[in-house]
């Protein structure tokens, strides 16, 4: 992980030349780091299962989160369509294993509560120029990792690994990062943050695929009822955010720029 957010840094710092150090870059990047380290934590103790019913109830802690944070509006078709997406992932998730420890459920609950705080404070820097901050968050969330692998410095070299990597990089890192700031700087938090019922509703189809057999019917109607979650939460008028990028504080012309 240590290694992964470095190297989304370095691309996103090649892409920009610029690095947002700030207050706000620093509380970003805690959150989202602390989120995976404790998310990673949780695994160690409770089954898939069940770290994916507690790492979704993040859309129900984000929506408090952003009225208390950044005064954004509670709307009830938000409200309904965070409980309905929920009630679609309990669904999905009486399938797979189950087993729970209460210290792994803590653990993942934190996960779940600093990725949507994480999602509130990309909302509350809309207005920035989101590569610079997106470069700060990896360089500096790199820092508690690096910090953990020196307890475990050993890499284990597979045959995948390299391939592994790069799909954490590109499509879960640089990807899905720059994406889910993009979305949460021009939609409500409310209205976004339910969009993440969509991963476990496409991991239905997905492994359908994978395995060339019908999924349970359970897992079927839990991955409906999430996309019906989304709907109702989506309903309702487009609240547009202006997009602004905020001048440098310093710049040098022959080298990067930090805000």
């Amino acid at each position: 992980m240590a290694a992964r957010y470095l190297i989304v840094a370095s691309i996103f710092f090649i892409l920009v030349r610029r690095i947002d150090i700030s207050r706000e870059s620093l509380i970003v990047a805690f959150l989202f780091s602390v989120s995976t380290l404790f998310w990673a934590l949780g695994l160690e103790y409770v089954s898939t299962g069940d770290s994916a019913v507690l790492t979704f109830t993040m859309p129900l802690f984000s929506i408090p989160l952003a009225a208390l944070i950044i005064g954004e509006r509670i709307a009830f078709q938000n409200v309904a369509g965070a409980l309905i997406g929920f009630s679609g992932v309990m669904l999905y998730s009486s399938t797979l294993s189950h087993g729970s420890l209460l210290l792994g459920a803590i653990y993942t609950l934190i996960n779940a509560v600093l990725w949507a705080a994480g999602s509130v404070y990309y909302r509350k820097l809309r207005n920035r120029d989101p590569l610079p901050l997106l470069t700060a968050q990896f360089l500096l969330g790199s820092i508690p990792f690096l910090i953990g692998s020196a307890f475990f410095p050993k890499i284990q070299l597979t045959d995948g690994l390299l391939v592994d990597m790069a799909y954490l990089v590109v499509f879960g890192g640089v990807l899905q990062t720059f994406f889910w700031n993009s979305m949460l700087r021009v939609q409500s938090v409310a209205r976004i943050t339910t969009f993440a019922f969509a991963v476990p509703a496409v991991t239905v189809f997905l492994q359908s695929v994978e395995t060339s057999a019908l999924p349970p019917w359970t897992s079927v109607l839990g991955a409906t009822v999430m996309f019906l979650g989304i709907f109702v939460s989506s309903r309702g008028r487009m609240e547009q955010a202006p997009i602004v990028s905020e001048k440098a504080t310093w710049t040098n012309p022959s080298g990067p720029s930090f805000d």
